[in-house]
């Protein structure tokens, strides 16, 4: 064999071991990705609705009646060792239209962009992911957080110090931007925290934001939460709100009581807002397929002069693990002078002073 002909066979055997050595690599590191989301679309009586002359009712095609309509990929790769790489993308939409969200306000992902890493010693997060704080309290909340007439409103709406912008690093507190999180379980107890970045040249902790959750999963669940939101190029604004929460399950029946204190100061560092929120209620899961929930919420602010009472009654039709129908009543009294802010039906503008009346029927669908 000559020279030649002896270089030219070994360059071909090392080309075959490094082929062969890359396709153990990646079989050796199993990863998924699995595309997942929602639709959630119904119709949706009002009995007063606010108008330049008046009142008058209305009738919708709604969006997200009871959970977000969304989509998304997720995935992880199995490193070895127990550890995991992870990653999950995530936007929202407007099932009734087929539009983005709140006018074009929030990203392509405006929910979730983070990737990182998880093992036996828990999950470290990187990037835009749902709040620390609310994941905790998940399990206590009459409604569970539900997108339409849940605690979903009030938690969202006295997070908002000025320059917090929804497009920014907090959209309300419920999605966190530029966060590194961490998330364990030990024992029957889960701890979450996460600390969000301002990412403003020489601002300290200007638009940073802090988020800590704790959750027990015994005979019964109890959480509590907290979370402060300082504002951006708004001098001392800042928000801050902590909750506690209980769930006790009797059978088919779980009774939930849930509280939560939030303050919202402006630039001066002057309080505009301090609230006490109280919700209770329970579910009450009459067969396999149907769960009826009777929730009533109650909300004050020292800051107002007004109180906000808001009574629920909601049943859910599982048609299959994917699809559920539902119907919800909502009764909705808000005093003149109160924080509209505090009502589970802010956003569709219930008239102060006035008793307003909902009814909703959809559906929705996980795919």
């Amino acid at each position: 064999m000559t020279k030649k002909t002896m270089a030219h066979t070994l360059v071909k055997r090392s080309l075959i071991a490094g082929a062969v050595l890359a396709t153990a690599g990646v079989a050796s590191a199993q990863s998924n990705v699995t595309i997942y989301g929602r639709i959630d679309t119904g119709v949706e009586y009002q009995d007063k609705v606010a108008t330049g002359t008046g009142d008058s009712s209305r009738t919708s095609l709604a969006n997200g009646g009871i959970l977000p309509s969304i989509w998304g990929f997720r995935g992880n790769e199995d490193l070895g060792g127990g550890l995991k790489a992870v990653f999950n993308l995530e936007g929202d939409f407007d099932g009734s239209t087929g539009g983005t969200r709140f006018g074009g306000g929030l990203q392509l992902f405006g929910r979730q962009a983070n990737v990182g890493l998880s093992g036996d010693w828990g999950t470290v997060l990187l990037g835009r992911q749902y709040s620390p704080a609310i994941l905790a309290d998940l399990g206590t909340d009459p409604r569970g957080f539900k997108e339409s007439f849940s605690s979903l409103l009030p938690y969202a709406l006295t997070q908002n110090p000025a320059g917090n912008g929804v497009t920014g690093n907090n959209f309300l507190g419920i999605f966190n931007g530029n966060m590194i999180s961490y998330t364990n379980a030990f024992g029957p107890v889960t701890l979450r925290a996460g600390y969000g970045l301002g990412e403003v040249a020489g601002g300290g902790s200007e638009g940073s934001t802090v988020a800590l959750g704790l959750t027990y999963a015994g005979p019964v669940t109890v959480s509590g939460s907290y979370q402060q939101i300082k504002g951006i190029a708004s001098g001392d604004a800042e928000s801050k709100r902590f909750s506690l929460g209980l769930a006790v399950p009797f059978g088919a029946l779980t009774g939930k009581v849930y509280y939560a204190k939030a303050e919202t100061d402006d630039a001066a560092g002057a309080k505009i807002s301090d609230s006490d929120y109280f919700g209770v209620g329970v579910d009450w899961a009459w067969n396999p397929q149907n769960t009826m929930t009777v929730a009533f919420y109650h909300g004050e602010d020292d800051v107002f002069t007004g109180k906000s009472k808001d009574l629920v009654i909601s049943n859910d039709y599982a048609l299959s693990k994917r699809t559920t129908l539902y119907a919800q009543f909502v009764y909705s009294d808000v005093d003149t002078g109160a924080n509209p802010a505090l009502s589970i039906a802010a956003d569709r503008g219930p008239i102060p002073g006035e008793k307003t009346k909902i009814l909703g029927v959809g559906i929705k669908h996980d795919f």
